[in-house]
């Protein structure tokens, strides 16, 4: 699983006091406001998160190490670099995606801000080190291929608009080096990945492009993970065209026939098809294994349950000279309504608790529609995770997937202390604005549990990733348990929580 969260919906029947949606991200937003000069430009929360998507975690070849990029900007806090400059680190610049979204708009804003850049080692454990480390200590370890690989953090800050407070948070680069030894042989393959993906009328195509969309896996017989093994894997690449029909994605000798480019956005209700390309390592057991699959599939290839034998999706193109076999996977993108579309809307964390002037208040769905068989009861208590705003001023909080309720009718309070409440089978649950740092090793996956406490068959968390989270609670056995995403819990034994 990719370390930005994916949005996993909850149905409307299990609405819950509390129940909260958790935001795939580890930064957090600052409320302090600052006078900025009069002849500021600003960026807007788009293109920042354009601009920070395109940096992903990177892992470099074993003995590669003299071949690392080198690492030129000076650590520390209070700092004002430009965005720019980073981004054109050496290192840095050797972790951003393959398809990346274009992020001088932000770059360009005379208001955005790298406020600091911290380093810190990460152990043979993939435990991370918290004394911080010197730029000569940073060069030294990866050229050298010390201990498990550095982390680098870097702050930064931004406005939207001369009046706006100040958004602040962290980036987290984990740069790491392959220490496994490549699998002897590669006897079954085990292919997983999300789909469809739900996406906002209007929004870029290009969003999609990024690897940081992608949730991928690809296991062996022992269960072990490839992707992200680059003995094995050579690359995960989402596609730039796009399809109208699941058939014509699905055939390999098909051209993309949706007229889409980079900086196209989807039509408002409008399923698309996305090519998601994995290539082998030349040379690799998983190259070996798939070769002989496309010659006479024997059923141990799998994709999303089915066999190969049985599907279209999921095919394989033998390698030649140069390059290992590839396996094709097909996604399908779904774009909302207009309407959904016209809103603005931005993170919160906290809860609202509807008024007593009526016995109930109803809900809209995302389309701004009333909904007949939802309401929520007079002087009760509700966790929001989103608020959104249209061009008329309506303002609302998101209690549920899909359902939310107007500001007039609820009032709003912040996250942070515990309320006492209990949400499907966890009690003690208390708000919380952190992340979660998964123990290692990096090719380990920890299992996710829904909120009546089982464990999810089809997903987890691999080890040495982060991922932000907005409360706590027990499970029945008292273990505490971190939300991380809609429905998906993480079990506390095997992380390390850092609060904001």
């Amino acid at each position: 699983m990719k370390k930005s969260i994916k949005y996993a919906g909850i149905a409307a029947a299990t609405l819950l006091a509390v129940a909260p949606v958790a935001a795939p991200v580890v930064s957090t937003v600052s409320e302090t406001t600052v006078k900025a000069a009069a002849d500021a430009t600003y960026t807007n929360n788009t293109d920042a998160n354009a601009w920070l998507n395109q940096f992903a975690d990177k892992t470099f070849a074993a003995g590669a190490g003299k071949e690392t990029p080198a690492f030129n900007l000076s650590v520390g806090n209070n700092q004002s670099l430009s965005a720019n400059k980073v981004a054109t680190d050496p290192l840095i610049a050797s972790s951003k995606v393959s398809n990346p979204i274009n992020g001088s708009a932000f770059e360009s804003a005379t208001d955005t801000k790298i406020t600091s850049v911290q380093a810190y080692a990460i152990d043979a454990n993939g435990n991370v080190d918290s004394s911080a480390m010197s730029k000569d200590d940073v060069n030294t370890r990866l050229q050298n291929q010390l201990g498990g690989g550095v982390q680098i953090q870097f702050g930064y800050s931004y406005k939207t608009s001369a009046d706006a407070a100040p958004v602040t948070g962290t980036k987290t680069i984990n740069f790491k080096y392959a220490k496994t030894a490549a699998t002897a042989t590669v006897t079954k393959a085990t292919a997983t990945y999300t789909t469809p993906i739900n996406v906002a009328a209007g929004s870029k195509a290009a969003n999609t492009q990024l690897q940081s969309s992608l949730n991928v896996s690809l296991k062996d017989q022992n269960g072990k993970e490839l992707v992200g093994n680059t003995d094995e894997v050579a690359s995960v690449t989402p596609a730039t065209s796009y399809f109208t029909t699941l058939k014509g994605a699905e055939g390999s000798a098909k051209t993309a026939d949706a007229t889409l480019e980079a900086g196209d956005t989807f039509k408002a209700n409008t399923t698309y098809y996305q090519r998601v390309t994995v290539a082998s390592t030349k040379g690799s057991a998983l190259d070996t294994y798939l070769t002989a699959q496309s010659k006479s599939a024997d059923g141990s290839y799998t994709i999303n349950g089915v066999s190969y034998a049985n599907t279209n999706n999921g095919y394989i193109t033998p390698g030649d000279t140069n390059n290992g076999a590839t396996v094709t996977f097909v996604r399908a993108i779904n774009a909302g309504s207009p309407e959904a579309a016209s809103w603005t809307t931005t993170d919160t964390t906290g809860v609202v608790t509807t008024k007593s002037a009526s016995k109930y208040y109803t809900l809209k769905n995302d389309d701004n529609v009333t909904i007949a068989n939802r309401a929520l009861g007079a002087n009760t208590p509700w966790r929001t995770d989103k608020v959104r705003t249209n061009q008329d001023g309506v303002k609302q909080y998101r209690v549920a997937t899909g359902e939310w309720i107007d500001a007039d009718d609820v009032t709003f309070a912040k996250a942070g202390s515990d309320n006492g409440s209990s949400t499907g089978a966890y009690t003690d649950v208390k708000a919380l604005n952190g992340s979660v740092t998964t123990k290692g090793p990096a090719g380990y996956y920890y299992p996710l549990y829904t909120d009546n406490g089982e464990q999810i068959s089809n997903r987890g968390v691999s080890g040495l990733t982060s991922w932000y989270t907005d409360k706590s609670a027990k499970n029945a056995d008292g273990v505490t348990v971190y939300h991380v995403a809609t429905g998906e819990w993480l079990q506390g034994t095997n992380v390390t929580y850092t609060a904001y």
